[in-house]
């Protein structure tokens, strides 16, 4: 068996001048976004000492970001998605703002730390479905799979140096030298994606798109609806990260449990990245994929147990270990889902369904991080990973013994 044949395929990247410029702007983006989320997280940790106040961040960010997403899903499906990632990622430059001048305070605010994650939340929901949409015109359908072997690539080294970096500045240097080097990468985003051409959608074949917002996004669910295998990958998806997302206790995990500080509580974040990032690196073996379905299933079945391995961990190295597993299916199961929604969709509807998707997997983040927090307080961190990890396990479990289009669908 060939190496080459685990090896990431970087064609977009050799072929595409525009998909590089997109893929810097992408991979400068989830870098700092990481950086960010992990040091309003510990800060907002270290002002409360609650994981259920940690949990709401995801809240505050997640609920402006679906109304966002919503607008932003219309929005590209009917404007140029260039104009629109650069007007969004510029207004996420407030955010940052807002984060680094509340950390220059005696007293920092909360109420300064919750809003400006809402403005971040805001920001992102408009631009990413305009990246997501606009990734066929960049690469072609035929380069969908490497495109989002690629994507996945940047978000997971973005999510391991991200959350390194926050936790190494906040313990040497402190949050604002953190905060200022966030504020020097969204800057550079929008001044990437001005090298990016024209991206205007495709015309909606047989006659005009709706005209009010509102038809537009009901259009998009509809299509969703009637449409099983999209369906399937949204539920799947839904389950997973209401149940076994753990984000919202790593704080209080590395502080109660393993006894540690910022640093290595920056390092449990990171531990989803790197085993998503080691996966995305070999993910060759995706192109030559026959049964993306089954495999979406079985991936989810193991970022449950992951979750469950966790919960009866107590040192550093086997709970990195554990979230790197989970890191890992997680990625594997994004990537195809991410390939099987930009092919089966059509160019006019591409802006909908994305946001439709990103707005399932933002709020379904949001209640799992919340759900895991309460559980936590309710009973003990290892308990909340333990329910949580199992439950997800079970989603698998229904999905793969029912018969759905997920598990009956083909690479072709």
């Amino acid at each position: 068996m060939s190496l080459k044949r685990f090896v990431i395929d970087i064609t977009p990247l050799k072929q595409s001048r525009a998909f590089r410029f997109a893929y810097m702007a992408r991979t400068a983006s989830v870098l700092v976004t990481g950086m960010m989320l992990v040091a309003a997280s510990i800060h907002l940790y270290e002002l409360t000492k609650s994981s259920v106040a940690v949990a709401f961040l995801s809240v505050a960010m997640s609920a402006p970001m679906v109304i966002a997403l919503l607008i932003g899903g219309v929005l590209s499906d009917r404007m140029d998605r260039r104009k629109l990632m650069m007007w969004s990622r510029s207004v996420y430059v407030i955010s940052v703002l807002m984060f680094l001048i509340n950390s220059l305070f005696a007293n920092p605010s909360i109420t300064v730390i919750y809003l400006a994650a809402m403005i971040g939340g805001a920001a992102s929901g408009i631009s990413v479905p305009a990246m997501m949409s606009a990734t066929p015109a960049l690469v072609g359908r035929e380069n969908l799979a490497a495109a989002a072997a690629l994507s996945g690539l940047s978000l997971q080294l973005g999510g391991v140096l991200g959350p390194l970096l926050a936790g190494a500045l906040i313990a040497g240097p402190g949050l604002v030298a953190c905060y200022s080097i966030v504020l020097v990468g969204v800057l550079l985003t929008p001044f990437l994606l001005s090298a990016l051409p024209p991206l205007p959608p495709q015309a909606k074949p047989g006659g005009a798109a709706p005209n009010r917002v509102h038809h537009a996004f009901i259009e998009g669910f509809r299509y969703m609806l009637t449409t099983p295998l999209l369906r399937c990958l949204l539920l799947i998806d839904l389950g997973a990260v209401v149940f076994a997302t753990p984000l919202a206790l790593l704080p209080e995990w590395g502080d109660k449990v393993l006894g540690q500080g910022a640093e290595v509580t920056g390092a449990l974040y990171a531990a989803p990245a790197i085993g998503a990032a080691i996966t995305a690196l070999s993910s060759g073996w995706i192109r030559g994929l026959e049964r993306p379905g089954i495999t979406i299933i079985s991936a989810v079945l193991v970022w449950g147990l992951s979750v469950v391995a966790l919960s009866f961990s107590t040192h550093l190295y086997p709970s990195m270990v554990a979230l790197a597993v989970m890191g890992s299916a997680d990625t594997i199961s994004k990537m195809l889902r991410m390939t099987l929604v930009q092919r089966h969709t059509p160019d006019h509807l591409l802006g909908r369904m994305s946001a439709l998707w990103m707005t399932q997997s933002s709020m379904g983040t949001a209640l799992g991080n919340l759900q895991m927090g309460a559980v936590s307080r309710w009973f003990s961190p290892s308990t909340a990973l333990l329910i949580g990890g199992a439950a997800c396990s079970a989603c698998a479990g229904l999905f793969a013994l029912r018969r759905n289009a997920l598990k009956s669908t083909s690479s072709s």
